[in-house]
């Protein structure tokens, strides 16, 4: 969980938010939109979250929402959408629908969220939450051209939240290899020294196939387990990395990183397989 932040940085960013209300025009609160739409990018606004918790929908979901979506977007034909929120408070940000399950917390700018993702034409709702305190927002919609963007990379210990067509592509995080006990007691097909607990969580919300590899200073092992199945490796990216590729089921998946001789550090990248 991250903290609001003081001194001149935010009191600019105050500043560029009040202005940015300022100049807004009668801003939409639902939108229709699809691939190549206009205006874009399309704005909403409003207050930060309410009494509920954005966590009933997945681990990877996190502040105070309300119990009723801020915005709905109608998608009419696929699109690969950035949802950026500006906003006085400490933001968190929540999309669901036929995709997925789509959150994020400071993927934006200063304390902000942002939610790049791929929408298949339907339904879907937007929660705008907050940590702490309740803040003004502003919500940015544009077109991402080539499914391109940023926000990828979740920092140390980060846990992931996808799906069939997730974005950005890949995601990365990153930590230190190993622990404490033996990756054996998992199967001995297993290998390497593992932490007791997982080091990423992935919490799958449609099924896809995926690419997990490990970058590392070591020579690494990969422990993933989850609904059904216990999937490990010690070489199989390559040098001394691990990899797997498989097909993985919505439901969570805990992701350990191992080594094999001394502890180094490592990034896990994600990517969706062809």
């Amino acid at each position: 969980m991250s903290y609001p932040m003081i001194g001149p940085r935010g009191v600019r960013a105050g500043l560029a938010l009040a202005l940015a209300f300022a100049a807004a025009p009668a801003l939409a609160q639902d939108f229709t939109l699809g691939a190549g739409f206009t205006p874009d990018p399309q704005v909403g606004s409003g207050v930060t979250g309410g009494d509920g918790n954005a966590a009933r929908f997945g681990n990877g979901c996190t502040g105070s929402i309300g119990a009723r979506p801020d915005h709905r977007i109608r998608v009419t034909s696929p699109v690969n959408l950035r949802l950026t929120v500006t906003s006085d408070t400490d933001s968190t940000l929540a999309v669901i629908g036929p995709s997925g399950v789509f959150c994020d917390d400071d993927g934006g700018d200063l304390l902000d969220a942002r939610v790049d993702a791929r929408l298949d034409p339907g339904d879907y709702q937007v929660f705008v939450g907050h940590y702490e305190r309740q803040g003004r927002y502003r919500l940015e919609l544009s077109e991402l051209v080539g499914g391109a963007g940023r926000g990828a990379d979740k920092g140390r210990y980060g846990d992931f939240v996808l799906g069939a067509g997730f974005m950005p592509d890949p995601q990365t995080a990153s930590g230190q290899t190993g622990g404490s006990v033996q990756a054996t007691r998992y199967g001995a097909h297993c290998s390497g020294v593992i932490d007791t607990t997982p080091d990423h969580t992935l919490t799958v919300t449609s099924t896809v196939s995926l690419d997990i590899r490990v970058d590392s200073t070591t020579d690494s092992s990969l422990v993933i387990t989850g609904p059904g199945k216990v999937l490990c490796d010690d070489d199989g990216g390559g040098m001394l990395d691990a990899r797997v590729r498989d097909t993985f089921r919505p439901g969570e998946y805990g992701i350990y990183i191992g080594h094999l001789g001394t502890a180094g550090e490592y990034t896990v990248t994600i990517s969706e397989a062809d």
